[in-house]
């Protein structure tokens, strides 16, 4: 059942993960009317849901150069005053979820925006090549969501596909997608205890420092072997990896890897879960047996929801290459920056790194073409679902960028209205300077 009543924006953002939480602030602060519409129950996204709980991608992957800012600097500056996160380390900002989901709350009232929880998009009406609505699944039945201008960052270009657009997935010419992670937080790690240790064995473990703070630890591959031969149930990784999330203690973990061939079968991705679960499981009691200052470490929580690196993207007037990003690529209609290497979880091969030919202290531009949604004249792509090859939609898909593209998204969308054009027919340079104008960094 459609309900009878439509409610009419400026931007509708589908997704309020990083990518849409760029563009819905910046839309906002804008002046235009804006609404997110978000299945889970609360904003966030991979951050929230999914329990990637740093801001990656703000820096170069060395840590040295700044080259996101804007929104991304308000999430930090609210994180601080709520105590969820100590600022940057190293090249990333990690925080603590319910911090995160606090300060996202606060900032999306304050600048009046319209947030729909529990809303799935479940079609579009589309006429002459241009989205009039979309209509949401809700408790309440259908409800149609009009607008002038869409910004597709559902993660999994739910949008884009539902409006017909031509979409893609997976690596070419084989389809294999990126493997899923559950994240956990475990607390009560004694990390005097921990880097003893580490000195003494560091070909098990090592740490990384942030001044006499531990800030990650690194279980090495030949102490996961010792582990897999007594039982432990990782089947996917050969290391594991946790980070400070800024508490005294409290660390996050993102061992666990599942492989899930279709996203949109409810079925498997129960089964990918579970799965995950396990696997967290398993790795709780592999790090208390074999690691000092585990001992009286416990499970605080895991993810409330899978943390997917890569489903479905779409096409855009232009797609990112793989080459764009190993060779510092530069465009005349760039909008953003991203340092971050190709980053591929491969489900055979493991955790896959391809670091830039300029080393990690470079970085190339994301072009307003890839966010631009080929057919489609009022609609943006952005985030983990930009149009992107498969090995440069695994450098790109970062947090940080993801904000980024989300403010030219918001930019491009007050420009188009003004003067009621096509998004694909935006004028770079007045794009360009409304971004700066707002703390972009192109």
């Amino acid at each position: 059942m459609i309900c009878g009543f439509m409610e009419d924006y400026d931007v509708v953002v589908v997704g309020g993960g990083p990518a849409g939480i760029g563009a819905a602030f910046s839309a906002a602060k804008l002046g235009l009317k804006t609404a997110i519409l978000e299945r889970h129950f609360m904003l966030g996204g991979n951050w929230t849901n999914g329990y990637v709980l740093s801001i990656l991608g703000m820096y170069t992957y060395d840590g040295k150069e700044k080259i996101v800012g804007g929104v991304a600097d308000e999430v930090v500056k609210w994180l601080e005053d709520y105590r969820g996160t100590a600022g940057k380390v190293g090249n990333f900002v990690p925080f603590r979820p319910d911090e995160m989901k606090l300060a996202l709350d606060a900032l999306s009232k304050s600048y009046g925006i319209s947030v729909y929880f529990g809303s799935l998009v479940s079609s579009v009406v589309v006429e002459n090549n241009t989205i009039k609505n979309v209509i949401i699944s809700s408790k309440k039945g259908e409800v149609n969501i009009s607008g002038k201008m869409f910004i597709d960052s559902s993660g999994d270009a739910d949008l884009a596909f539902h409006a017909g657009a031509v979409t893609m997935s997976g690596m070419e010419g084989s389809g294999m997608h990126q493997e899923a992670t559950l994240p956990f937080r475990i607390g009560n790690i004694d990390a005097a205890k921990v880097i003893e240790f580490s000195k003494k064995n560091a070909d098990l473990v090592s740490v990384v420092m942030d001044g006499n703070k531990l800030s990650r630890i690194r279980v090495m591959q030949k102490l996961v072997d010792e582990g897999k031969k007594e039982g432990l149930y990782l089947p996917h990784a050969n290391s594991e990896f946790l980070f400070n999330t800024s508490r005294e203690g409290e660390y996050v973990c993102n061992a666990t890897h599942v492989d899930i061939n279709d996203f949109t079968d409810g079925k498997q991705m129960a089964s990918a879960i579970n799965d995950a679960r396990l696997q967290v499981e398993s790795s709780l009691k592999f790090l208390i047996k074999w690691i000092d200052g585990f001992g009286e470490a416990y499970l605080l929580d895991s993810a409330p929801s899978i943390g997917l690196r890569e489903t479905r993207r779409a096409v855009g007037e232009y797609i990112l290459k793989e080459n764009d990003v190993m060779n510092n690529a530069r465009f005349d209609d760039a909008i953003a920056r991203c340092g971050h290497p190709v980053e591929v979880h491969d489900p055979k091969l493991g955790v896959i790194y391809r670091h830039s030919n300029g080393g990690d202290g470079s970085w190339y531009q994301i072009p307003y073409r890839a966010i631009v949604v080929k057919g489609i004249s009022n609609l943006f792509a952005i985030g983990r679902c930009l149009s992107a090859e498969f090995y440069a939609q695994a450098s790109a898909r970062v947090t940080g960028t993801a904000m980024a593209m989300g403010m030219a998204a918001a930019a491009a969308s007050k420009l188009a209205i003004e003067k009621n054009i096509k998004a694909k027919d935006v004028e770079i340079s007045i794009l360009q300077k409304s971004v700066k104008d707002n703390g972009a960094i192109i």
